[in-house]
């Protein structure tokens, strides 16, 4: 496992690069609305100020007719003026908040798409390391975040900036001292919300791995893969005690961190509640002192509240929310930035056959090889077997020959390619495989198949029936159109079923090369034997590598690797091993009872 990926190891992201890479996609995906909505921003932090000043002019204008004889006249036509601001400021409000919800829902799509094809891209061998999972569960949870920080961030820009200038001028025209009050309001808040940024992020690390076992103890109780075996064997109680226990350290890390930003946040609070009282003060002696006017009075008054109710709304809630969310941004920059599989455009060579040279593997965080210092040529179209007892590395010596994973050591050739140095869709082209943990798509029969290879346009019928797949069974009503799910008014099938839709996916893809990893485990040793005959006749003059713990399934095979501790401890056909090979023998003949003569 590279070391880069160890989260202890990576440094801390700097916000600016969180920034940039939140530009760099938005204006990627939505560049013409994301222009046009912050020049609506813009316009609409304006109106707020511009209602200040509309007020104004309408309370000096009742005044004056008032006190003073003025026209009557004007006040109508500043009353008017006033209200066609206010109906504008609304007008732009609403459209302001319409056309944020539509970005930020493009842009939360857009998040999921990337972190998807990022997963694409790892380095498989990083799945294999528990650390991955914690960072892929805390980039899930930052996603969205990234959006949410951009588009609160931008909004502060366009929106707040303008509202705080127009009422900086305002307020400067009327007397330079009133500037102090943007100060009193601004810095207490501000200062307390960026205090929370460093004890969010640390509880985001603390919580990640709790968050893990959580959901996965939640699984276990009440979703249906797991359902029916914790109820029948009685596990129900065991994991409620493990979820309630990963419920209380979840609420336990949440509330500590929660107690320490409440404090801090009261702590600013009393000195914002002082410099609202300072503020109310100034006014009222520059009333008395004759330095503003009545109208000026009334509009800057009403206007405090308004000034601190958005002051709070920008450090509360969206500095608040930025600062409380930016360790889970981190989360996603991180995972964004662990390795990927890489490699360079490689010709395949079908006819140069697949050779390892002194290769082994080792495991992220494993203290000894899985497979070691092996050696070992399969020529184009012959057909392996690999046995062995669990833990001998079977699957991880297929998972090197088919280039799925690299070597620690040595040298992998995959029909003429370094699976080292080439990029896996080179490596995976013309590669297909059947696995003994197959997935059970909610969809139907027909898409079940196709899902392996939606470029090629053949029939399914002939994988179905190859796969021993019925349509005619009554296990499809709908034929190739049933819908395999019960969740959406589908059918469920038996394993056994389920293992020959999964056979007939792999048999779908076009290949020359088929893994098959336990893949008949579910079907009875008769029926495993009529599939492999099956398949070994569909796939002459192509490679197969086969994964067995059945031997009666060996014969057909031109070639048998027996694994032992990581090394092959026997390599020949059936017979030669049956007659040189101590452990494959004594392997075979303790089945032996199983198979059919």
């Amino acid at each position: 496992m590279p070391e880069d990926t160890k989260k202890a190891e990576r440094p801390k992201v700097p916000f600016s690069k969180i920034i940039r890479f939140g530009l760099s996609i938005t204006f990627k995906t939505i560049p013409f609305l994301f222009t046009f909505i912050n020049i609506v921003a813009v316009v609409h932090g304006i109106s707020y100020g511009f209602t200040t000043f509309m007020m104004q002019r309408f309370y000096d204008s009742v005044e004056a007719v008032i006190t003073h004889n003025g026209i009557m006249r004007n006040a109508y036509w500043a009353i008017a003026a006033l209200g066609l601001s206010m109906i504008l400021r609304e007008l732009l409000n609403g459209i302001h908040n319409f056309m944020h919800t539509v970005c930020f829902n493009k842009m939360h799509g857009e998040m999921a798409k990337i972190i998807n094809a990022k997963m694409a891209k790892i380095d498989p061998l990083c799945l294999e390391d528990t650390t991955l999972h914690d960072d892929i569960n805390k980039a899930q949870e930052g996603s969205g975040t990234i959006s949410y920080v951009i588009f609160i961030g931008i909004t502060i820009l366009t929106f707040y900036l303008p509202f705080f200038a127009f009422m900086a001028v305002y307020l400067y025209f009327l007397k330079p001292l009133f500037i102090i009050c943007m100060i009193m309001i601004f810095i207490p808040s501000l200062a307390g919300q960026l205090m929370r940024t460093h004890i969010i992020e640390k509880f985001e690390d603390k919580a990640a791995p709790i968050r893990r076992e959580f959901e996965a103890h939640e699984q276990a109780l009440t979703h249906k893969t797991w359902y029916k075996e914790t109820r029948l064997l009685g596990g129900y109680a065991y994991f409620m005690r493990l979820f309630m226990d990963t419920m209380r350290r979840l609420n336990k890390a949440e509330w500590e961190a929660n107690r320490k930003t409440n404090l801090i946040n009261l702590g600013m609070n009393i000195f914002t509640l002082l410099g609202h009282g300072g503020i109310i003060y100034m006014l009222f002696d520059a009333l008395l002192k004759g330095e503003i006017s009545v109208g000026a009075f009334a509009a800057v008054y009403g206007a405090i509240g308004m000034l601190f109710y958005i002051m709070d709304e920008i450090v509360q809630n969206h500095i608040g929310s930025i600062a409380s969310s930016l360790g889970k941004a981190h989360n996603f920059i991180r995972f964004m930035e662990l390795p990927e599989r890489g490699g360079a455009a490689c010709e395949r060579k079908p006819e140069a056959g697949i050779i390892v040279e002194n290769a082994s593997f080792r495991y992220p965080n494993a203290e000894t090889d899985s497979v070691n210092g092996i050696n070992l040529t399969i020529k184009s179209g012959e057909t392996i077997a690999i046995v062995g007892e669990n833990g001998a590395g079977k699957t991880t010596l297929a998972r090197l020959l088919t280039g799925i994973y690299k070597p620690s050591e040595g040298r992998v050739i995959l029909y003429g390619m370094d699976t080292s140095a080439t990029d896996a869709k080179y490596l995976f082209n013309n590669l297909s495989g059947v696995f003994q943990k197959y997935q059970r798509y909610q969809m139907t029969l027909r898409d079940n198949i196709r899902i392996s290879d939606f470029d090629n346009n053949a029939d399914i019928e002939t994988p179905l029936e190859q796969a021993g797949v019925a349509l005619e069974s009554g296990s499809f009503p709908n034929g190739a159109e049933t819908m395999l799910s019960r969740d959406f008014d589908g059918v469920d099938l038996s394993g056994g079923e389920w293992q020959r839709v999964a056979i007939a996916r792999g048999l779908y893809r076009i290949h020359n090369t088929i893994l098959l990893d336990e893949p008949t485990a579910a079907i009875d040793p008769l029926e495993e034997s009529r599939i492999y005959k099956q398949f070994i006749e569909m796939s002459k003059e192509k490679t197969a590598i086969i994964i067995t713990h059945r031997l009666g399934s060996t014969q057909i095979a031109d070639r048998v690797l027996v694994m032992d501790k990581g090394r092959i401890a026997g390599d020949g056909t059936h017979e030669s091993l049956m007659a040189d090979c101590t452990l494959y023998r004594n392997m075979y003949n303790s089945q032996a009872e199983w198979y059919s003569v």
